[in-house]
């Protein structure tokens, strides 16, 4: 199957090739960001939910707190009533409730919580419990109040805990009401006393209805729940009748040490919060359905592949007439350059003068390369054709130096047998010079093979001069071996005898001084050749560059090789052309000066096929 599948691609047009990859390419793309479009959105949509029952459990306990606190003032305020706790003082054991005997007195009591309910706006009832069980109390209905027997209340253990044991205020949390009834309630107790005495209970009840109303401030109120744990985190509340609370108490107890955020799920459908109410340190869980957030992610899969199937239909109709637009010209100049002779015929098909088309402008393009060709295939040939005369000539040298050894030799000879080893040396190192400067025609030499040159060189000099030139030596054997072109340090030191010790204008008295330095920094390698001669003229130095400029590799692609720059310098310019051809434009060269030397620099890379950049220059 594959074998057929490729033998049909290679078959097919161009235009279909194009067509087919670029639409599976960006078939693929589309896919790619498709998934990604919906990963990102679906985990934008799960944060979102995480982050809105985080939200809505703070604000449910923040606001359940704010009523709690409210209630404790109320209870503050009558804590501290001196009437009331003139009457409470009063209060002694009786079988019977002291509150039924004293009617005044109970009006007192249920007209000041009236008074702390309305002035308030609370929606609870108030009560107060004797620490013999009497009992008077009010709700914010104006209903009148059934006074319990004293036994009903003495069975309470929670009310009898509370009479022994509270100091100030305690929160009781959700409960069946004290008073009567199923219903469950929670109040705030709080401890009816003076600094020394207590005279009872003050407690404030409100329905569990309360915090079912706080859900009314959600968008979605019937998908929403709460359960309330204790302090002991026993489950004492729960607003739905649901079997899946004990699921839900459950994965809450796994999950309270583990889960950073409080955020937590117990089943597929479903989406809880936890929070503990830092005033009455009860234990809050919100639980949401997350039957909106199913739905939301369906219609986003259902957008995400409809939005798919739309941009794919309208990508491969753009791809199908892109290609065939730009395929037609593409034809029609193959067609042009199939019929073009080098020889010839080089010209294309005359093309509109302006025209924004790609494949237009591609075609001039090709002209003028064709005609770029053409011209550098005449420069070639006649490259090739001087190429060949110089061999000629360079063959036909080769003659003439054998004569002059022999010539040398004899005087040599000579000399050496009337006594004079002195002619005999200088013509063994002129012998050298002239065999090196002939020999290894068109190949590299090592950088010691120069030196060794340039040694011979300076002997004659040395006889010449005698005492009026010393010459000093610091060379670095470690780069001796480096390959390098022919005649690089002879000309340079010849310029130290020609242009720095006798130069126009000026003559510099003995002793003259050569020093020649070597040198390398893991990267180049450097020869410095200086001299106590005249110093450098900087016209001529700028001139050289601008010649050797011209000729490096990025020089030679200018229209300016027409007319080139007039010669500064054959010896010295020779050298570092020569250098640069070498090493394709990573060359370097400069020209320094201090108070005792006048140094030329030039150097190269280590090894040929490294082009790093040019260091810094090197001060001798």
């Amino acid at each position: 199957m594959n074998v057929i599948s490729s033998r049909f691609f290679h078959s097919t047009s161009f235009q279909k090739k194009i067509y087919i990859s670029c639409f599976l390419l960006n078939l693929l793309l589309l896919l790619v960001c498709s998934i990604f479009f919906y990963n990102y959105t679906a985990k934008s949509l799960k944060k979102n939910s995480q982050d809105t029952i985080i939200s809505n459990t703070t604000m449910l306990v923040d606001k359940l707190d704010m009523m709690i606190s409210n209630a404790d003032n109320s209870l503050k305020s009558l804590q501290t009533d001196e009437t009331l706790i003139q009457y409470a003082a009063k209060i002694t054991d009786s079988s019977e409730n002291y509150f039924s005997e004293h009617v005044p007195v109970s009006s007192i009591f249920k007209n000041a919580f009236l008074m702390t309910l309305h002035s308030n706006d609370q929606n609870g009832s108030i009560s107060y419990l004797s620490g013999y069980y009497d009992n008077v109390g009010v709700c914010n209905t104006k209903s009148d109040y059934n006074y319990l027997r004293k036994e009903y209340l003495k069975n309470n253990e929670d009310l009898t805990y509370y009479l022994n044991n509270i100091t100030y205020v305690d929160y009781a949390a959700p409960h069946t009401n004290y008073w009567g009834g199923t219903r469950k309630s929670f109040s705030i107790i709080r401890s009816m006393r003076t600094v020394y005495d207590q005279y009872g209970l003050l407690i404030f009840d409100f329905d569990v209805e309360v915090i079912n109303e706080l859900l009314n401030d959600f968008i979605n109120p019937d998908d929403h729940s709460i359960v309330i744990l204790d302090k002991n985190e026993n489950l004492v509340y729960s607003s739905s009748h649901d079997q899946n609370v004990s699921q839900l108490y459950d994965a809450y107890k796994t999950v309270k040490n583990q889960n950073s955020t409080h955020v937590f799920s117990y089943d597929d459908t479903s989406l809880a919060c936890f929070t503990v109410s830092s005033l009455t340190g009860w234990t809050f869980i919100l639980n949401s359905s997350t039957a909106s957030y199913m739905r939301t992610i369906r219609n986003l899969i259902l957008t995400s592949a409809l939005l798919f199937l739309i941009l794919a239909v309208i990508m491969s109709s753009f791809l199908y007439f892109l290609t065939r637009s730009l395929v037609r010209p593409m034809n029609e100049l193959v067609v042009q350059l199939e019929n073009i002779d080098p020889d010839t015929n080089i010209q294309l098909k005359p093309i509109a003068a302006n025209s924004s088309n790609e494949i237009v402008i591609l075609t001039r393009v090709i002209q003028s390369c064709l005609s770029e060709i053409y011209q550098k295939t005449l420069l070639l040939t006649e490259s090739r054709r001087r190429e060949f005369q110089a061999y000629y000539n360079a063959m036909e040298a080769q003659l003439n130096p054998h004569f002059l050894y022999n010539t040398l030799s004899v005087i040599g000879m000579t000399g050496l047998n009337n006594g004079d080893t002195t002619v005999f040396q200088m013509c063994s190192e002129l012998a050298s010079l002239l065999r090196y400067s002939l020999s290894y025609t068109g190949q590299s030499v090592e950088l010691g093979q120069e030196i060794a040159n340039a040694k011979s060189y300076l002997y004659i000099m040395k006889i010449r001069y005698e005492t009026d030139f010393s010459c000093i030596w610091e060379l670095d054997p470690s780069i001796e071996k480096i390959h390098v072109p022919k005649l690089i340090v002879q000309p340079i030191i010849e310029n130290c005898f020609q242009h720095g010790f006798r130069k126009e204008g000026y003559e510099i008295s003995p002793p003259w001084k050569i020093k020649v330095r070597s040198w390398c920094d893991g990267q180049y390698w450097f020869l410095s050749i200086s001299n106590n001669g005249t110093p450098f003229d900087p016209d001529v130095f700028e001139k050289l560059q601008e010649h050797i400029q011209h000729f490096k590799p990025s020089g030679l692609k200018d229209d300016k090789s027409l007319s080139m720059p007039e010669r500064q310098g054959y010896g010295l310019e020779n050298t570092v052309l020569r250098l640069s051809i070498y090493y394709k434009g990573n060359v370097y060269f400069n020209v320094a000066s201090d108070e005792e030397w006048v140094s030329v620099i030039i150097g190269g890379p280590l090894q040929i096929s490294d082009f790093p950049k040019q260091t810094e220059e090197k001060n001798t």
